[in-house]
Order: C-alpha cells, then structure tokens, then sequence
C-alpha cells in the first residue's frame, strides 16, 4: 500500500515540476514561496474557486500582509521582516555581499491590498499600492513631511510603521 502512494505522490510531483521545466531555481523558489503563502490564506481541502479568489482579491480585501519573519528576493538575498502595521509589513534585504553596495539598506513592503507581491519600498511604488484607498491620504500626508525610512532617533523603528 505505501509503495503505491509513493508512487502517487512521484507521479503528482512529476507531474507538477513539468511546469518549471526551463525556468531559473531562484525564480522558481518565488513561485514555490508565493504558492506557501496562497496556501496560508486558502481553507482545506482546497478549492479552485478560492484560490481564484485569492489570487484575484481586489483591493477591497481586509486579508493581512504576510505572516512569515522572512521571505526570498529573486536575487537570493534574503528579506528579514522588520515590523508591520495595519497597511505595510516591511522587509530589510540581508545583502550576502560585504563590498561597497552593503552600506545602504534596501527594504521591501507588501501590504494587505497586495499581500503575495514583495515591493522595493520607495514613495513611488508606495503610493501606487495605495492608491484610491482609505490610507492614500494619510500616506500622502507622512510622505510631505518625512524621507519614506525615517526612523525614530530613540528606538530606530521606522516611522511609516506607526501610521
């Protein structure tokens, strides 16, 4: 009996490792990712229709952002979660590298309008993902007043963290 479902199991994973036949292993480390946290939102057993639901949430979806501490770049750096509120979850890329391109920190947001989608968090790609939403404006506001990593001077906690 075991041997069967074995080889069910191989059969299925054949099966599906036939649609990353070509494609780079980092790139297929964040397909392998986002489907991890497609599974986290999804209720069991699965169901197409909700997995299309997911997929396709509009904006108008009240889901949170990413509940995993890090998440991979597709340059295999990896992004150490640094804290989230109600809008952004945002990451800091960890650079394997130690020359003259590590002395700048790069952080990543994902919001819950967009939570499979890890974006480099400047004003610009900011503002695109909160565009016509209920928080456009107080982001707008933070944004006149305040370079988009400001931190606290005491506690070093990035300020777009307590919107």
């Amino acid at each position: 009996m075991k041997n069967k479902e074995t080889r069910n199991e191989h059969q299925l994973l054949y099966k599906v490792l036939q649609h990353f036949d070509g494609m780079q292993k980092i790139d297929v480390f964040d397909l392998l990712h986002k489907i991890e946290v497609l599974l986290f939102y999804a209720s069991s057993p699965l169901e197409q229709k909700d997995i299309i639901q997911i997929i396709q949430a509009d904006r108008e979806t009240s889901c949170d952002s990413c509940p995993f501490e890090f998440t991979m770049l597709p340059n295999g750096n990896i992004c150490q979660f640094v804290g989230a509120s109600d809008l952004p979850h945002i990451y800091k890329e960890q650079k394997r590298n130690f020359g003259f391109n590590s002395i700048f920190e790069a952080y990543y947001f994902k919001t819950k309008y967009e939570p499979l989608i890890l974006t480099k968090l400047t004003k610009k790609n900011l503002l695109k993902s909160v565009k016509d939403t209920a928080e456009e404006i107080e982001i707008l506001e933070f944004l006149g007043k305040n370079k988009i990593t400001k931190k606290d001077k005491n506690t070093k906690r990035i300020l777009l963290l307590d919107l």
